[in-house]
C-alpha cells in the first residue's frame, strides 16, 4: 500500500498530544496495578516489520514511556528495533516468552503477523500483563474467541490498534451520534477504494482485506451503533482477475460488495475496491478513497470529513476536524496505552469493541466466500452462525 500520504506528528507537537491523551474520556471499567504520575511506564515490543516499526516510534515518542526490551525472530528487524528505541538502550530478545519472563514490565506492544495475534497476545494477558495488539483481532473466530476470554480473565487489559476510535475528529463526530442530535441512526454507506490493483494474497495469511484491512471502517460503523453486533449479512466477491501461476489454496477477494443488518432494521452498505482509476481512488488530497457516513432521521455525518449535514433547512456543520491519512490516530492511541498502563484505565479500543469488528469481518468472509468449496458464493450469514463462546 502507498502510504506517502501519511502525515507524523511532529515530536513538539506529539508530546502535546500525548500530555492530553487523559483528556480523550476513556472509561474506567476496572482499575488495574495503577503507577505515579511521574513514574515510567517500562515497554516491551515484539514485532519491526513495515507497520510494527511505525507504531514503535509511535511509542518511543510517548513521554512517560520507556522502551526498556524488543522482540524480533529477524536479526535486521531486531536490529532496526533497536535503533528505534536507542533513547532507552533496549535488550533484545528472539523470544517473547523469555522477554515477558525475564523483564519487570508494565506492558507489551506486539505487532506481529494477523493470524499469530492470538498465539503471542493470549500468553502476554495470562502473564497479568497490559497488552496492546494490533488489528484485527484475529483470523478466525476461535482464535478471537481465545483472546477474548483471556483479556476477560487477565489482571491487564488489552488494547486493540483499531487506531480510528482515537483520531479527535472521529470522536467528535461519534459524541453528535451517540447524544442523537439528528436522531436515531437511520442507515449507514461506506467504502475503501484505491487505485493501486489487488494481487493475488492468502487468505489464510490475514483473513482476506475485508478482515486484515476494512476491518477499520467496520469498526468506526460498529461503534456509531454503540458497539452493537449486526444480525446477519449478505456479500458478493471477487478474486482479482489475473491470479498469476500460482494462486494460493483460499485468495484473498480483490472487490467486494456487503450489506449488513443492524438492530432497528440499520441498513450498513459497503464496498471495498482495488485498481480504481484516477480521482475515484485514494489519492493524496482527496477523501474519494475513504467514505464513511451515518445517516440518521434528521440528517446525516461524514466521519472522515467531520462534517454534520441537517436536513431542515439544508445546513452543514463542521464538527471535527477531517482525517489526514492512513496513520490518522496512531500516535493518539499509543498516548493512551502508556496512560492506560499508567492509571489501569480501560482503552477506548478493548476486547469487547473489538471482538464486534473483527468477527463482522468473519461474517463477511464467510458471506461471501464458501470455504469448503474453495468458491466465491453469495449467502446470508446471520451473527449466530459465528458460534463465537463470548458473545454475551
Amino acid at each position: 500500500m502507498d502510504t506517502s500520504w501519511n502525515r507524523r506528528l511532529s515530536r513538539r507537537r506529539f508530546l502535546k498530544t500525548s500530555a492530553a491523551a487523559s483528556a480523550l474520556a476513556f472509561p474506567v471499567i476496572a482499575p488495574r496495578s495503577v503507577l505515579g504520575a511521574n513514574e515510567t511506564v517500562q515497554i516491551g515490543s515484539i514485532g519491526c516489520g513495515g507497520r510494527g516499526s511505525n507504531d514503535l516510534e509511535a511509542l518511543v515518542a510517548v513521554s512517560k514511556a520507556r522502551v526498556v526490551a524488543v522482540c524480533e525472530l529477524r536479526d535486521d528487524r531486531l536490529e532496526k528495533a533497536k535503533k528505534i528505541a536507542y533513547t532507552s538502550n533496549p535488550t533484545g530478545y528472539k523470544d517473547f516468552r523469555k522477554m515477558i519472563e525475564k523483564e519487570k514490565l508494565d506492558g507489551v506492544t506486539a505487532v506481529v503477523e494477523v493470524q499469530n495475534h492470538a498465539k503471542v497476545v493470549v500468553p502476554i494477558l495470562e502473564a497479568g500483563l497490559n497488552c496492546f495488539s494490533e488489528k484485527p483481532m484475529d483470523n478466525t473466530v476461535e482464535k478471537v474467541d481465545a483472546m477474548v476470554e483471556a483479556a476477560r480473565k487477565s489482571k491487564g487489559f488489552l488494547q486493540v490498534g483499531f487506531q480510528r476510535r482515537y483520531i479527535p475528529g472521529h470522536r467528535e463526530v461519534m459524541k453528535r451520534i451517540h447524544a442523537e442530535e439528528l436522531g436515531k441512526v437511520y442507515a449507514l454507506q461506506g467504502h475503501w477504494h484505491f487505485s493501486h490493483p489487488a494481487g493475488a494474497a492468502d487468505a489464510d495469511w490475514d483473513g482476506g482485506r475485508l478482515i486484515e484491512q476494512a476491518c477499520h471502517h467496520l469498526d468506526v460503523m460498529s461503534w456509531a451503533m454503540k458497539n452493537k453486533a449486526p444480525l446477519r449479512c449478505v456479500a458478493m466477491a471477487f478474486p482479482p482477475a489475473d491470479p498469476g501461476a500460482n494462486p494460493p489454496k483460499h485468495m484473498a477477494e480483490a472487490k467486494s460488495s456487503l450489506a449488513y443488518e443492524f438492530p432497528g432494521g440499520v441498513l450498513f452498505s459497503y464496498t471495498h475496491l482495488f485498481g480504481m482509476p484516477g480521482p475515484f481512488g485514494d489519492q493524496k488530497g482527496n477523501f474519494a478513497g475513504e467514505k464513511l457516513w451515518v445517516i440518521a432521521e434528521k440528517g446525516g455525518y461524514d466521519v472522515t470529513r467531520g462534517m454534520k449535514y441537517v436536513r431542515e433547512g439544508n445546513t452543514e456543520e463542521k464538527v471535527g476536524e477531517p482525517s489526514a491519512g492512513y496513520y490518522d490516530g496512531t500516535n493518539e492511541e499509543f498516548a493512551s496505552f502508556v496512560e492506560c498502563c499508567r492509571t489501569g484505565e480501560t482503552p477506548a479500543s478493548n476486547e469487547e469493541t473489538a471482538r464486534v469488528s473483527t468477527l463482522m469481518g468473519i461474517m463477511g468472509r464467510m458471506a461471501m466466500y464458501d470455504r469448503e468449496k474453495g468458491t466465491f458464493d453469495p449467502r446470508v450469514i446471520r451473527w449466530e452462525d459465528l458460534k463465537s463462546r463470548t458473545n454475551a
